[in-house]
Parts: C-alpha cells; structure tokens; sequence
C-alpha cells in the first residue's frame, strides 16, 4: 500500500508522457473513478443535509490546499503548511455557522493570523513576502471560493442547486475532454494547457447546456429557459478559467497533475478547478438575479 506522501506526490513530465501513451487505459481509469465518485458525491450533499455538504467542502479544501502547498510552496515549512490549510478550513466552517459580513470579517482575522505567526516564526527574511503571499493567497483560492457551496445550499432550493451546480460542471469536463480526445483539432490555449481543443470547449459548452436544461425540466421548472443557458453558459466559462489557472501554477513547476489521489483524474485541485470561480457565480447569481 503506498503512504500517503506517495500518493500526493506530483507528476514529472517524463511520467507524463509514459502515461499519456495508453490513452485507452486513462479514459478507463477516468470513467470508473467517476463512476465510483459521483455517486457518493451525490449521496453526501443530496442526503446528508447541510453537515455532509460541509463535510464534503471540508475535505475538497483540505486535500486542495495540501496540493497547493505542495506545488506552489514545496518548501514550505510544517508550521506554515499547517496554519495555510487551518485558516482556509475556517472559511467554510464560519460560512456554515455564521450569516452576513461573517467571511469580511474572517478576511481580517485570516490575514492577522498569518502575520502574527510570521512575526513569532519569521526565519529567513530573504523572499518573507513572497512566502506570506502565497500563504494567503491558498487560503482564498480555495477555502473562501469553495466555502460558497455552503451558502449556496443554504439558498431557497439549495440542494437543486448544488445539484445543478455539480452535473452542470461534470456535464461540461466530460464532453469537453471526451470531445476534445476524439476530434480536438485547434489548440484553445497552448501555452498553459497544450491538450486543450477549440472542439472541446465548445463540447463541454453543449454538454453543459443540455444537462442544465434536462435538470431544470424536472427540478427547476419555474426557471425561465433564459437564466438556464446563461448560468450554465458562464458556468462552462469560469470552469475552463479555473482549469487554466490551476494548469498555469502546474506548468511552473512543470508537473502534470496535482497528485496522483484519483486514478485517471489527478489530484484534489484538478477536479476542484473547475468549480472554485463557478460556485461564487452560481451563489450570487442565485441570491441577486433570482430572488
């Protein structure tokens, strides 16, 4: 059984490339992980309530924020990688527990608690800045823009969307990879992501869309037709900008995959990239353009 440091560590290219050499063997991979995964996803944040939600947020942040570190900050010491993922675990709790400014005023106490920690451990002052950045910059990429699916259960008919949430962005990465694998003609953005496809966007796009208008057929019927292509439409968009962002921090460091956690997926952060700007979207969306 591999420990768990093998199990998050990163990809080099030359594994890369002896793996994307059986294709047949990664789509398979890909699908029964989905199959095994999804459901449970679904099980937890359908009927678990609010808590198994959380739960569910709760590890995505804490798993993500552990690849994070790992790429962006690998020498990072314990005390900072363990104060990096405390304080990006408060975001959903304090969204879980608490109303209003609650996440302004959690920004303030986040940001204090990085600096007096910095202060009490300062080491080495060469690159301080840069390493209290990066710090900070973990906890909001992850744990404050995921802790929005926590608010967003809490919305009128917060389960549909969570729901719809989830099936719309694995609607839209499936048929943009399997799209993409089978007929992806013209690069959509080489330099960060050589793999992706002109056609598997506009897969993913068409994946997206039909999904979001089955599900308001049966869940969401009073939804205008409307607001459906256009949730869903910006919902593909934002995904494939957190994909890109997560693959531009990957290129840096010229790894491949967040981890090897999920057998023919990667890691936590590469299946987390795609909601991290489409949940505050939906969220607000939700709660400014619907109620």
């Amino acid at each position: 059984m591999n420990s768990w440091s093998e199990v998050l560590q990163v990809d080099t290219p030359h594994q890369a490339d002896s793996l994307s050499g059986n294709e047949v063997r990664t789509i398979l991979k890909r699908v029964l992980s989905g199959l095994v995964g999804a459901p449970v996803i679904l099980l937890i944040a359908g009927f678990g309530q609010e808590i198994g939600l959380l739960i569910l947020i709760l590890v995505g942040t804490g798993l993500g924020l552990l690849e994070f570190y790992r790429l962006a900050y690998p020498q990072s010491r314990l005390w900072e990688k363990t104060a990096g993922i405390a304080l990006g675990l408060s975001f959903p709790i304090v969204a879980f527990f608490c109303q209003g400014e609650s996440s302004l005023a959690l920004m303030v106490v986040v940001v204090f608690v990085l600096f007096l920690l910095f202060v009490a451990k300062p080491g080495d002052f060469d690159g301080l800045p840069s390493r209290m950045a990066i710090l900070l910059f973990g906890t909001v990429y992850i744990g404050f823009l995921l802790s929005h699916a926590v608010l967003l259960r809490r919305q009128p008919m917060g389960t549909q969307w969570v729901f719809f949430l989830l099936l719309t962005v694995w609607a839209g990465d499936t048929c943009a990879y399997f799209v993409g694998t089978l007929i992806g003609k013209h690069k959509l953005y080489p330099r960060i992501s050589p793999k992706k496809t002109v056609e598997g966007l506009l897969g993913g796009l068409a994946g997206s869309i039909i999904v979001a208008f089955v599900f308001r057929t049966f869940f969401l019927k009073d939804l205008a037709w409307s607001h459906v292509l256009l949730i869903a439409s910006i919902i593909l968009i934002l995904g494939q900008f957190g994909d890109f962002g997560e693959s531009m921090i990957k290129r840096s460091v010229n790894v491949k995959d967040s981890s090897r956690l999920i057998p023919g997926h990667g890691g936590i952060l590469d299946r987390l990239d795609s909601f991290l700007f489409s949940t505050p979207f939906l969220y607000y969306y939700v709660r400014m353009a619907l109620q």
